[in-house]
C-alpha cells in the first residue's frame, strides 16, 4: 500500500516537472525544464523551458520570438497579417511564417534579425569580440534586398505554431539566428549552452559529460529522431548558409544542387560518407564528418572544430571508429586534404623566420622598422582589465603594433614601416580596424551579403589614444609614416584582407600573394551539440569596389622564393611532389629597407628595376 502511494506521488511529480501538452495546431509535447550554461567554465546562469514533441523525443524545440530575447536580447510579436503568422521586430520588420507548408520567408533579413546597433561596448550580433577599443557605427546596405524563404519541410524538419510563438529546434534556430559574434546555443541532451566560439579551441569544460553522450561514445545508439535531425541541420546550414569562397571539393556542387545531393553524385567516396552522417553508430558519424570537413569542404575557414575534442573524450577512446580515422591521435582525413596540406607546408615559413630574426616582435634597419603582426587576434581579457583600470597596456598583437608604433616615433631615422604579415593566421577584424585606423585612418570595411544580394559598408569608430572614450581626442593621433607589407601565402582571413586594404591607401606589398579567406566564420551545430565553423554567405568581404579578395592581394614588389636542397630532399624522401620553397631571402633588412628607401623616393618603378 505504501508503496503504491508513493509510485502514485513520483508519478505525479514527474507529471509535474514534464508538463504534457498540446500546441494550437494539435501536435503533443512535453516540457522540459533545462540549465543554461553561458561560459567555457561551466557557470549556470539561468533557466529555459523547451519543447520535445512526441514525433522527435530527442530533439528540444524552443521559441523564435524566446530565442531572439535570450539571445540577441530583441523581443519579437507574433501577428497576423492578412490571415498570415508573422513575427514582428521592434522597428516593424516582419518574418512570415507557413506553417502548412513548412516555411518562412524573410523580406529584409538584415532588418529583420541584425538590429538594433548598440553604440557601445558591444554592438550585439555585430562585433565578433567584445573588445572596447573598436565600435561599429553604421552599416549600410546598397541596393533592394531579394526575399530570403527558407523551406524547413524540404528536409523533414517539423515547424509549429501556438498563439505565443513559432517553434523550430534549437540547433535549427541557432543555426539560422546565428552572427558575426558567433553567439549559437548547443543542446547536450541535459543542459543548453550558451556561447561565443572559442578562438582558441578550447573544449567546453563538462558539454560532452551528458549521460546521452556518454552512452553515444561508449557505443550506445544515436536515437532515430536525432539521427535525422542532424542530417537535416548539416544539409540546411550549407545550403542556405555557406558562402562558396571557391575553394572545396565540393564547393560548386553545393550551390548547384545542395549537399545531400551533392554528395550522392560524388560516387562511393560521397554516399560513405552520406552512410556515415546517417549511422546509428556516434563512431561512425564523427568519422564522416571528420572526413567531409577535412576533404569535401575545407576551404581554411570550414572546419568541424568538435572532431579533436571528442577525439580527446576519455568514454570515446574505446570506440572501434577512433582506431580506424586515427593514426597516433590524428584524424588520417586531413593527410588526404591538399588543403590541409598545403597549409601544413605553409608552417615551415615561421620556422624560417624565427631562424633569421628571432622571434623579437619590433625590429630596426636603417630608415625601416618591422612590426610583426602574426594575426589580429585580442586578449579580450587583457584589454578589459586595461580598461577596467586592473591591468597594464595590453601585449597582444594589436599592443604589440601600438607599441612598435610608439617605439618607432622616438626614432628620428625611422621614415617606414612594414608590417610582417609573413606568418599571418588571421584574426579579428577589430584589431585589423583599429591598426588601419591608427595608420592611415582608414575607418570602413565592405563586404557583400550573398544571401540577399547586397553590398555593405561598415564604418567604425577606433580609441586611438586608448582612454576608453570615442571623442575628437582620437582625430589627434595618427602615425604618419611610409607603410608597406611583408607577405607570403603563409597570409590568410584577415591576414589577406589587411594588405588589400591598405594597399588602397598608398602602402607598397612586397613578397608573394597572399592566401585568400574572403568569408567571415558563421557557427554551425547539430542537434547533439556537435558544432563546427562554415564559410558565411551573410559576410562575404572585399575590396573597396566590392570586388571579392578570395585571389589574395596583388603584390607591388615581388620576391621569388628560393629553393632549399635540404628541405627538397625532406619532402622527396616523404613523398610530396613540388616540394617546399626556402624563404629565408624574405628576411633581409638591409633589402627591405633598399626596397622601401627607393619605392617611396624614387618612384615604383624604379624600385622594381632594382
Amino acid at each position: 500500500m505504501k508503496r503504491t502511494l508513493l509510485a502514485g506521488l513520483l508519478v505525479l511529480l514527474l507529471l509535474c516537472a514534464l508538463a504534457v501538452s498540446a500546441s494550437a495546431d494539435g501536435a503533443s509535447y512535453t516540457e522540459k525544464t533545462v540549465p543554461v550554461i553561458v561560459n567555457v567554465n561551466g557557470e549556470k546562469a539561468d533557466e529555459v523551458t523547451l519543447r520535445f514533441y512526441d514525433e522527435t523525443p530527442h530533439v528540444p524545440y524552443w521559441g523564435l520570438n524566446a530565442y531572439s530575447q535570450y539571445m540577441k536580447h530583441q523581443p519579437l510579436r507574433l501577428v497576423k497579417e492578412d490571415g498570415t503568422l508573422a513575427m514582428e521586430n521592434g522597428i516593424g520588420e516582419k518574418l512570415f511564417c507557413d506553417i502548412t507548408a513548412g516555411q518562412i520567408t524573410v523580406p529584409n533579413w538584415n532588418r529583420f534579425f541584425d538590429l538594433p546597433l548598440p553604440l557601445e561596448d558591444e554592438a550585439l550580433g555585430w562585433k565578433d569580440t567584445a573588445t572596447r577599443f573598436a565600435r561599429i557605427t553604421a552599416i549600410d546596405f546598397e541596393g533592394e534586398p531579394a526575399p530570403v524563404t527558407l523551406d524547413f519541410a524540404k528536409y523533414g524538419i517539423a515547424m509549429y505554431a501556438d498563439g505565443d510563438d513559432i517553434y523550430l529546434p534549437v540547433s535549427v534556430l541557432s543555426n539560422m539566428m546565428t552572427d558575426i559574434a558567433t553567439n549559437h546555443l548547443l543542446y547536450n541532451g541535459e543542459n543548453l549552452y550558451a556561447l561565443r566560439f572559442d578562438l582558441e579551441g578550447r573544449p567546453v569544460e563538462g558539454f560532452f559529460e551528458s549521460e546521452q553522450l556518454q552512452a553515444e561514445m561508449k557505443g550506445g545508439k544515436r536515437p532515430e529522431d536525432l539521427v535525422r535531425q542532424c542530417y537535416a541541420d548539416l544539409c540546411f546550414n550549407f545550403d542556405y548558409f555557406f558562402g562558396h569562397p571557391g575553394k572545396a571539393v565540393l564547393d560548386g556542387p553545393l550551390a548547384e544542387k545542395g549537399l545531400d545531393r551533392a554528395l550522392t553524385d560524388l560516387g562511393e567516396d560521397g554516399l560513405a560518407i552520406k552512410a556515415g552522417l546517417l549511422s546509428s553508430d556516434f563512431g561512425e558519424y564523427v568519422s564522416a564528418l571528420t572526413r567531409l570537413f577535412a576533404v569535401d569542404l575545407s576551404d581554411g575557414h570550414t572546419v568541424f572544430t568538435g572532431g579533436m575534442q571528442i577525439l580527446q573524450e576519455p568514454a570515446f577512446a574505446s570506440n572501434p571508429a577512433v582506431s580506424e580515422m586515427t593514426v597516433l591521435g590524428f584524424p588520417t582525413s586531413y593527410l588526404k586534404s591538399p588543403l590541409i596540406l598545403k597549409q601544413l607546408r605553409n608552417e615551415t615559413i615561421p620556422l624560417m623566420r624565427s631562424q633569421a630574426w628571432g622571434d623579437e616582435p619590433y625590429r630596426e634597419y636603417g630608415s625601416t622598422a618591422i612590426l610583426r603582426l602574426d594575426s589580429f587576434m585580442p586578449d579580450e581579457q587583457a584589454w578589459a582589465d586595461y580598461y577596467d583600470g586592473k591591468g597594464a597596456f595590453p601585449t597582444d598583437d594589436l599592443g604589440n603594433v601600438v607599441s612598435g608604433l610608439r617605439k618607432a616615433s622616438e626614432n628620428p631615422a625611422i621614415e617606414n614601416i612594414i608590417f610582417d604579415l609573413s606568418c599571418n593566421s588571421g584574426g579579428s577584424p577589430d584589431v585589423m580596424m583599429a591598426i588601419l585606423g591608427l595608420t592611415t585612418g582608414q575607418n570602413q570595411l565592405y563586404g557583400f551579403q550573398k544571401m540577399t544580394g547586397q553590398k555593405m559598408t561598415f564604418t567604425f569608430d577606433i580609441d586611438k589614444n586608448f582612454d576608453g572614450v570615442f571623442d575628437e581626442k582620437d582625430q589627434d593621433v595618427r602615425y604618419d609614416y611610409n607603410y608597406g607589407v611583408l607577405v607570403t601565402r603563409h597570409a590568410f582571413s584577415c591576414g589577406n584582407l589587411f594588405p588589400i586594404i591598405i594597399q588602397e591607401a598608398g602602402a607598397v606589398l612586397i613578397g608573394e600573394p597572399s592566401s585568400g579567406g574572403s568569408c567571415c566564420v558563421q557557427v554551425g551545430s547539430d542537434a547533439e551539440g556537435l558544432s563546427y565553423m562554415l564559410s558565411s554567405a551573410q559576410w562575404q568581404l572585399t575590396d573597396s569596389q566590392f570586388v571579392s579578395v578570395e585571389g589574395g592581394c596583388g603584390i607591388d614588389i615581388a620576391i621569388q622564393p628560393k629553393s632549399n636542397s635540404i628541405l627538397d630532399a625532406v619532402v622527396s624522401f616523404a613523398g610530396i611532389d613540388d616540394g617546399l620553397p626556402a624563404y629565408m631571402n624574405y628576411f633581409d633588412d638591409a633589402n627591405l629597407d633598399q626596397m622601401m628607401r627607393i619605392w617611396f623616393r624614387q618612384g615604383a618603378q624604379a624600385a622594381l628595376a632594382a
